[in-house]
């Protein structure tokens, strides 16, 4: 009777004995699940911010503004010189501007927005596109938003970002990729805009893949 005691409680402490078991490999193996999850969100974290940074750097280096003081204008008031803040004198054509909202006098400060590398001499000016004109403000920023089009119209348009505001910008003869305003509200745009005072400027509309294609 005793022999049949012990054989009873040997096979319930390896019952006891692989329960246990069982228990720690499913809490290990929950452990590494989890780890897993959270080293994958993490580099997706980091993924998003090194484009994020990597989009910002691109923007900063093709699109600049060039501040400065008017010393001159001709007499048909077609060009002038530019005392720009770097010290540079920069001799500009009218012609080369895609747009004015400043009026050009001696003596008056003014930035332009512009594409491309950043000035440094007046051979630099061959390069780049001059895209409007603005009276001199610290505060002048350039931004970036991607969205979708709300409103188009001749002159100006509304932008739905990704983060969900609302955007009023207008477009003035800025630069437009081809296909980029092509329909009334629904297309997907990037727009790198200037803004200050709750103007907003256009510097360049670019295609915007759809948010289906971008995952």
């Amino acid at each position: 009777m005793k022999r049949y005691i012990w054989i009873g409680m040997i096979a319930l402490c390896v019952m006891a004995a692989t329960a246990g078991c069982g228990k720690k490999e499913e809490t290990a193996q929950t452990e590494t699940t989890q780890e897993e999850t959270t080293e994958a969100l993490q580099e997706e974290t980091t993924e998003e911010e090194t484009t994020e940074e990597e989009t910002t750097q691109a923007a900063a280096e093709r699109y600049h503004m060039l501040r400065g003081t008017v010393t001159e204008e001709s007499q048909d008031g077609s060009q002038f010189s530019l005392l720009a803040d770097t010290g540079v004198t920069y001799e500009i054509s009218l012609s080369q501007i895609r747009d004015v909202e400043e009026e050009i006098e001696p003596e008056v400060q003014i930035a332009i927005a512009y594409i491309g590398e950043e000035l440094e001499s007046q051979e630099d000016l061959e390069h780049v596109d001059l895209v409007a004109v603005f009276p001199e403000q610290e505060e002048w920023t350039i931004c970036q938003e991607t969205g979708t089009t709300l409103f188009n119209a001749m002159s100006s348009f509304t932008l739905k970002t990704d983060q969900g505001h609302e955007l009023q910008l207008l477009k003035d003869n800025c630069p437009i990729e081809d296909g980029a305003l092509s329909q009334d509200s629904g297309d997907r745009v990037t727009v790198i805009y200037v803004t200050s005072q709750g103007l907003n400027f256009p510097i360049e509309i670019l295609k915007a893949e759809s948010q289906g294609d971008e995952s």
